[in-house]
C-alpha cells in the first residue's frame, strides 16, 4: 500500500456526506483537522428523509452555529401526541418540562436536507474543496500508519490516503463490507409509506399538535408538520408491492380516510422504504470508524435514527479531535463502546417499541397504552423522565458516562 504516513496524507477521510459524515467534517475542521468528504452522489441528499431533531441534538448543533439555522428552516412543536382519530381520545406531552435542560424544548421538524445542505455549505467557506461529489467509494484499507480509499470520482480511479477513515455511508455501508464486519438484525414485516403535501390539516382537524401519532379504525398513521408540509407516514399492506404502494390512487385514497370529500391532495413527495433493526458487531477497527446508519438501523418510530447518528458524530470527532492533539487512540475505543451501547440499549429497543405501540391493531390494547400515557402525564416526575427518554436525553448521558 505504500507509507501511509505521508504529510500529504495528513487528514481524515470520510466516505459519505449526509447529516453524520458532514457534522463529523465540520467539528473536524473546526479543530484545524484537515478532512475529505466522499460522496457518491452528484449533489447534497435532496429527499426528506428523517424530520424530528430532538432537544440535545439542536443543542449540539448549535455548536456548530447550524441549530439556529434549521430552527428558521424547521417549525418547533413543543406538544406532540397519542389519539384515537376517530374519538379524540388523547395525551399530550408537552416538552416544555425540559425548559431547564435544553435551549430547546421542543422536537425540530426540519427535513434532514436543511442540514445536509446548511452544513456542506459552511464545510466549503471552512475547507473549500473538502466535499467531493461522484466520489464513489470501491475499497479500503489500512496499515499501521494510516488508511487508504480506491474511489471512482467523475468516472476515473484513484487512491486517496489519510490517517483515520470515518464510514458514515449508510445502510448499504461500502466501509462496513470492506471490513467484513456482521450487520446482524431484522428487517420488520411491514415498509412504511412517507408522503409529503402542502395540504392544510391544522385547518380542517381540531387540536392537532406539531407531532401526532393516530390510531384509526383499521389502521394507524402519523402527522409530523415542517415548515412547508404535512408528513403523513403509514405502513401499507404487507402484499402490496412498492409500485403500487406509493401509485398517486394509493395516497388519495390514504388521504381521503383522513379528510374525505377534500382531494385531491397536492403530493411533493412520496417514498417507501423498507424498516430494518440492525447493529454492527464493532464500530472500531483500527484507524476505521463506523457511525450513524453504517453502524446501526432501527425503526424511525421517534425520529431516534438521525439524532442517533449526529450523536455518534459529535462523540467520534471530539474524541478524534484529541488522538490527534496527542491522546491515546484508546479513545477510539471508547467512542466505540459508547455509541454501540447507545444504539443497542436505547435507540433500538426504544424505537422498537415505538413501531410496535404505533402499529398495534387491537383496540382494547390500544386503549390500554392510551390510559398509560394519561397516567404518566399526571405524574410530575414520570412525565418529566419520559420525556427525557423519548428525547435522547437520558440515552446521550448514559453513553457518555460509560468508561
Amino acid at each position: 500500500m505504500g507509507d501511509l504516513s505521508d504529510l500529504n496524507h495528513d487528514r481524515v477521510i470520510i466516505v459519505g456526506a449526509g447529516p453524520v459524515g458532514l457534522v463529523a467534517a465540520l467539528r473536524l475542521v473546526r479543530a484545524g483537522i484537515p478532512v475529505v468528504v466522499l460522496e457518491a452522489a452528484g449533489e447534497p441528499h435532496a429527499e426528506p428523509r428523517a424530520s424530528t431533531f430532538h432537544p440535545p441534538t439542536v443543542d449540539l448543533l448549535d455548536e456548530l452555529g447550524l441549530g439556529a439555522r434549521l430552527v428558521e428552516l424547521g417549525r418547533p412543536a413543543r406538544t406532540w401526541q397519542y389519539c384515537m382519530f376517530e374519538t379524540g381520545e388523547r395525551a399530550i406531552f408537552d416538552l416544555s418540562v425540559l425548559e431547564n435542560e435544553t435551549n430547546h424544548p421542543y422536537r425540530l421538524q426540519c427535513e434532514q436536507l436543511h442540514l445536509v445542505k446548511e452544513a456542506a455549505k459552511m464545510l466549503d467557506a471552512e475547507l473549500s474543496g473538502a466535499l467531493i461529489f461522484n466520489a464513489k467509494a470501491l475499497r479500503v484499507r489500512q496499515d499501521e500508519d494510516g488508511v487508504a480509499v480506491d474511489v471512482e470520482i467523475e468516472g476515473t480511479e484513484t487512491t486517496l490516503q489519510g490517517r483515520w477513515l470515518i464510514g458514515a455511508d449508510g445502510a448499504s455501508s461500502v466501509v462496513r463490507k470492506h471490513l467484513g464486519l456482521g450487520f446482524e438484525g431484522e428487517t420488520y414485516p411491514t415498509a412504511s409509506v412517507a408522503i409529503g403535501t402542502p395540504f392544510a390539516f391544522e385547518k380542517h382537524i381540531p387540536d392537532l399538535c406539531g407531532v401526532n401519532y393516530f390510531w384509526a379504525d383499521g389502521w394507524s398513521f402519523s402527522m409530523f408538520q415542517t415548515k412547508d408540509m404535512w408528513r403523513v407516514g403509514y405502513s401499507p399492506p404487507p402484499d402490496m408491492n412498492a409500485v403500487a404502494a406509493v401509485a398517486d390512487d394509493e395516497i388519495q385514497m390514504r388521504l381521503a380516510h383522513i379528510l374525505p370529500s377534500i382531494g385531491p391532495f397536492e403530493i411533493i413527495t412520496a417514498r417507501l422504504y423498507s424498516v430494518h433493526r440492525r447493529l454492527v458487531e464493532k464500530m472500531r477497527v483500527g484507524r476505521m470508524l463506523l457511525a450513524g446508519d453504517a453502524a446501526h438501523l432501527n425503526s424511525p418510530s421517534g425520529g431516534f435514527g438521525m439524532n442517533g447518528g449526529v450523536h455518534d458524530a459529535f462523540n467520534l470527532a471530539d474524541k478524534l479531535i484529541k488522538v490527534w492533539g496527542g491522546g491515546d487512540d484508546t479513545l477510539l475505543d471508547l467512542y466505540a463502546r459508547q455509541r454501540h451501547y447507545a444504539a443497542s440499549a436505547d435507540i433500538q429497543k426504544t424505537s422498537d417499541a415505538n413501531h410496535k405501540r404505533h402499529r398495534e391493531k387491537d383496540h382494547g390494547r390500544r386503549l390500554e397504552t392510551l390510559k398509560a400515557m394519561q397516567e404518566t402525564i399526571s405524574d410530575e416526575k414520570a412525565v418529566h423522565n419520559f420525556l427525557r427518554e423519548s428525547s435522547l436525553m437520558n440515552s446521550l448521558e448514559r453513553a457518555n458516562a460509560l468508561t
